[in-house]
C-alpha cells in the first residue's frame, strides 16, 4: 500500500500546487533557519525551497516516500538528512531544532496531540513553527461532507483525515499562534507559531 501510496501522491497533489499551495509550501519553508526538522517529507516536494538552514533533518514513516525524497534532495544534499521516523516519537533530543516545518502531514499522523507535543519537544524556545495543512472547512454543509467522507478516505489515502482541526490542537498544545491564513476557502490554512 505504501508504494502505491509513493507513486500517486505527487500527481494527487499537483492540481492543490498549481491552485497555491506551492506558493504556501514555500512560505512554510521560509521560516526554516538554522536546523530545521521537516514532518512528514513524503516524497520531498519541499527540499527545493529551502534556503537559509545551516542542515535539514525530513523524517517520514514512509519508506518508499523516502526513497522519492532521496532522489529529490535539494542542490546542498549534504545538508539534509531523511530518516524513516513517525512524528509521534521524533529521535532527536529536546531543544534541537530552530524550526520545524510541515505540509499536508498532519492530516495523516495517527496521534496528533503526541506530534505536536514531540515538536514542542525537539524545538528550541522560540523557535518556528510552519504549517500548511488541509483542514474541516466552516462551512457546515462541506464540514459534514468531510465528516462523512473521511472513514473511507483515510482507508485509501494512507490515514488521511479530511475534518481535522489542526490550528486548535496547536494552540491548547501551548504553542503562540502568530496567524492561521486560509486558501481555497478554508480547505487548507497556514499556521505560522512560535514555541
Amino acid at each position: 500500500m505504501s508504494e502505491i501510496i509513493a507513486m500517486i501522491y505527487d500527481p494527487i497533489v499537483a492540481p492543490f500546487d498549481f491552485l497555491g499551495v506551492r506558493r504556501w509550501r514555500q512560505w512554510a519553508v521560509s521560516a526554516a533557519r538554522g536546523r530545521t526538522l521537516e514532518i512528514g517529507v513524503g516524497t520531498g516536494l519541499n527540499l527545493r525551497h529551502y534556503r537559509a538552514v545551516e542542515s535539514v533533518a525530513a523524517i517520514d514513516p514512509d519508506g518508499e516516500s523516502l526513497e522519492r525524497a532521496m532522489k529529490r534532495k535539494n542542490g546542498r544534499g549534504e545538508i539534509t538528512l531523511l530518516y524513516q521516523a513517525r512524528a509521534e516519537d521524533l529521535p532527536f533530543a529536546d531543544a534541537s531544532f530552530d524550526a520545524v516545518v510541515g505540509t499536508l502531514t498532519f492530516c495523516s499522523i495517527g496521534d496528533p496531540a503526541r506530534a505536536v507535543r514531540e515538536v514542542q519537544r525537539v524545538l528550541k524556545p522560540g523557535g518556528a513553527f510552519r504549517l500548511v495543512e488541509h483542514v474541516r472547512v466552516k462551512n457546515h454543509l462541506i464540514a459534514r461532507a468531510q465528516d462523512a467522507l473521511t472513514p473511507l478516505w483515510k482507508q485509501v489515502a494512507g490515514n488521511c483525515h479530511l475534518n481535522r482541526d489542526t490550528a486548535q490542537l496547536i494552540e491548547r498544545a501551548g504553542f503562540r499562534v502568530r496567524a492561521v491564513r486560509q486558501l481555497i476557502g478554508s480547505l487548507f490554512i497556514g499556521i505560522d507559531a512560535i514555541k
